[in-house]
């Protein structure tokens, strides 16, 4: 079975539904919820710097450049299958973020609270736009560039 490449549409999906969805939920309850917390964007970024750091090495095995070190045909599966989950899902917590920045920028400059929400709904929207980007990589990064050609 051959794997098709994430699409647009598989990003803009998940991304559109979440930003509806944390938006009109935030409408409704925003002022019950706590301040967020900048810390989940920790994780989300990490992963993304690995899948940076496994996407170079897998590209340098695939494509079989002198030097690199080999990987095996199942761990470039592996790899490939974490890039093409971790993309639409840092594409959905994307579309969330959105739905909390369009929820608090009105009142950003009018509370504390909501001020802070906007810093700290900044720093994970670039986290989850991070690994997104990462995702795409790692699953190209698998791909061998001379395959199909005989």
């Amino acid at each position: 079975m051959m794997l098709r490449r994430t699409s647009a549409l598989d990003l803009a999906a998940p991304f559109a539904i979440l930003a509806v969805i944390s938006y009109l939920l935030l409408k409704l309850a925003y002022e019950s919820l706590p301040e967020f917390q900048w810390y989940p964007s920790v994780p989300i970024a990490g992963l993304a710097g690995a899948e940076l750091v496994v996407a170079r090495r897998m590209r340098l095995a695939v494509r079989h450049i002198p030097d690199a070190r080999p990987m095996t045909a199942f761990a470039i599966a592996r790899a490939v299958a974490l890039g093409k989950a971790s993309a639409p899902v840092g594409s959905g917590v994307a579309g969330a973020v959105v739905g909390l920045l369009l929820t608090v920028l009105p009142d950003s400059g009018r509370t504390s609270a909501a001020g802070h929400d906007l810093r700290v709904g900044v720093v994970l929207l670039l986290a989850a736009l991070f690994v997104t980007a990462s995702g795409l990589l790692v699953e190209r990064a698998g791909i061998d560039p001379n395959a199909g050609r005989s």
